[in-house]
């Protein structure tokens, strides 16, 4: 059985979790700006709950972005420290598809029809981080002791303004053969979850939702779902292959340390 640390600083929320012969240890705390101060306590917490030391992890799971910039670098950052310091590999994960795992754990979600989840994450600047995930109408995976929904990737992680958020959801028609069209605020046969604080631009989004959470933040917990079918994958790499996702290119964060510096 894989041994699985994961952390995620992506957000204003700072998390942490053990996966630790079939158990799970978390620790969760929404306090921005004191990634830096929270994080490492929280993996010592961890690991001494479990009486293990760091060496016997077998992979550190991390939320290489996007989202915050300082705390995408700060979780890197405690990432490899701790992965140079004990030798060991890393899987990088998307902070979209942890929400899109958390929303589906805390809000229950479960359906007949298909369920279309739209994390979103203001990324500032007037401008949105976004993906899209289904959940399948099938039985739930059993991994180790752990019953789950596995997601399915719809499209790749955005960044775009508002007006451009642009999902694809399935809907079923009268002779019930299954299409894909762009979300509007047309009636279909979908269940559509927006979370994240994405959501607060719903007046400037071109697509309404069955159920929204703006205040849903992504938890550690939620890496482990994703982490633990990768194991033994190419997705496991050293942390010299890492790095973090930013979505915004390096002219833009030089045109906003600019702007801040006019200030």
């Amino acid at each position: 059985m894989t041994n699985i640390l994961a952390i995620d600083t992506s957000t204003p929320a700072c998390s942490v979790a053990l996966r630790w012969s079939g158990e799970t240890l978390t620790r969760h705390k929404l306090a921005s700006r004191e990634h830096t101060k929270l994080i490492l306590p929280m993996v010592d917490e961890l690991l001494s709950e479990a009486g293990i030391g760091l060496s016997q992890i077998d992979v550190i799971a991390f939320t290489a972005g996007p989202g915050s910039f300082t705390g995408i670098r700060i979780g890197f950052g405690v990432v490899q420290g701790l992965a140079f310091g004990a030798d060991l590999p890393v899987l990088p994960v998307s902070s979209l598809e942890t929400l899109a795992y958390t929303a589906t754990r805390k809000l229950c979600l479960e359906s007949n029809t298909p369920v279309q989840i739209i994390p979103m994450l203001d990324a500032r600047m007037d401008e949105i981080y976004w993906a899209q995930f289904q959940i399948p109408n099938k039985v739930p995976e059993v991994l180790g002791n752990q019953e789950q929904i596995l997601l399915e990737r719809v499209c790749a992680d955005h960044l775009s303004a508002p007006e451009q958020v642009l999902p694809t959801i399935n809907t079923l028609p009268d002779d019930k053969t299954l299409v894909k069209s762009k979300a509007s605020t047309t009636n279909n046969s979908s269940v559509i979850v927006a979370v994240g604080d994405g959501w607060n631009y719903s007046d400037r989004l071109s697509f309404t939702a069955t159920n929204t959470d703006a205040i849903l933040l992504p938890e550690a917990q939620d890496i482990l779902s994703i982490a633990e079918p990768l194991i033994g994958t190419e997705k496991v790499i050293s942390i010299d292959e890492a790095s973090p996702i930013y979505l915004r290119d390096k002219i833009t964060w030089k045109k906003r340390e600019r702007l801040r510096e006019q200030r």
